[in-house]
């Protein structure tokens, strides 16, 4: 077995426990597994932060990836990880102001129940 033959194992065994995503310009960008609970926990924080008000921050650097895949190569990324990935794209999307969310706006009384 050569150097290259061992290199190239080598390359496999580490991207093993890995997400690969290809951005639109052609580069790859990859992150371990479990970073994707490390990811689902910061979000969640800055949705918390975005819902009250305050400066959310900036997104995880796997969201920031994710910004900049076609559509088919996101959806590959769901089918493989679940919707969760999709999720975080989506609630991205929304404390970014791209897009807003679906369905009427709720209003709350004072009561903090939904009045409509």
């Amino acid at each position: 077995m050569g150097i290259k033959d061992r290199l190239r194992r080598l390359t496999r065994e580490a991207e093993r426990d890995m997400i690969t995503f290809e951005l639109a310009d052609g580069s790859v960008r990859r992150f371990y597994e479990d970073e994707v609970m490390d990811c689902f926990v910061h979000e969640m924080q800055r949705g918390r932060r975005h819902y009250f008000g305050e400066e959310p921050g900036p997104a995880h650097p796997m969201i920031e990836a994710l910004r900049h895949v076609s559509e088919a190569e996101l959806a590959r990324i769901v089918s493989e990880q679940g919707t969760l990935i999709g999720h975080l794209v989506g609630e991205d999307e929304i404390i970014r102001g791209v897009r807003e969310r679906l369905g009427p706006p709720v209003k709350w009384n004072d009561e903090g129940t939904v009045c409509e």
